[in-house]
């Protein structure tokens, strides 16, 4: 009888740990589309590819932001974004709170995209926060078919 709990056990905790294995799988050809298309729109196509290489297409969000992002931030927004992965694998250990700084730094740029490509990008930056990043391949892939950029970037020029 005990034995028979147990494998009901294991079986269903197998069955929990698929249900997260293909949520997690679709999440990424969600985010793969979305990032694809967007770096397309961004003119990067050349290496808009990468978006289909799991922890790469990480760095291809960060990438694109680079020239939006803040000025002191502008051009090191992904070598910040590799600085803290590197800092989170070898420290994440010892400090708990570690592993979230990279996930603040993916939603630092997906607050940039979301200006570019969306109405309301504290909303969305909001969201990926409190979903502690969850929400962000949804995101990319609602981003994908919004025109570029949203931002009116003639303001100011006197036109």
């Amino acid at each position: 009888m005990e034995d028979l709990f147990f494998a009901g056990f294991f079986l269903g905790m197998m069955a929990f740990a698929g249900l997260f294995i293909i949520a997690g799988i679709v999440l990424f050809i969600l985010q793969a589309i979305g990032l694809f298309n967007i770096a397309k729109k961004e003119g990067r196509g050349d290496i808009a590819w990468l978006a289909w290489i799991p922890i790469v297409s990480q760095f291809l969000l960060t990438y694109l932001v680079e020239k939006h992002v803040h000025e002191g931030l502008r051009g090191k927004v992904t070598l910040l974004y590799g600085i803290a992965i590197a800092v989170s694998v070898f420290f994440g250990y010892f400090l708990p709170f570690v592993f979230f700084i990279p996930i603040a730094v993916l939603c630092y740029a997906l607050y940039f995209i979301a200006e570019l490509y969306s109405d309301n990008p504290l909303f969305h930056t909001a969201l990926a926060l409190v979903s502690i990043g969850c929400s962000i391949p949804i995101q990319i892939f609602m981003f994908r078919k919004n025109t570029k950029p949203l931002v009116n970037e003639s303001v100011g020029e006197g036109t």
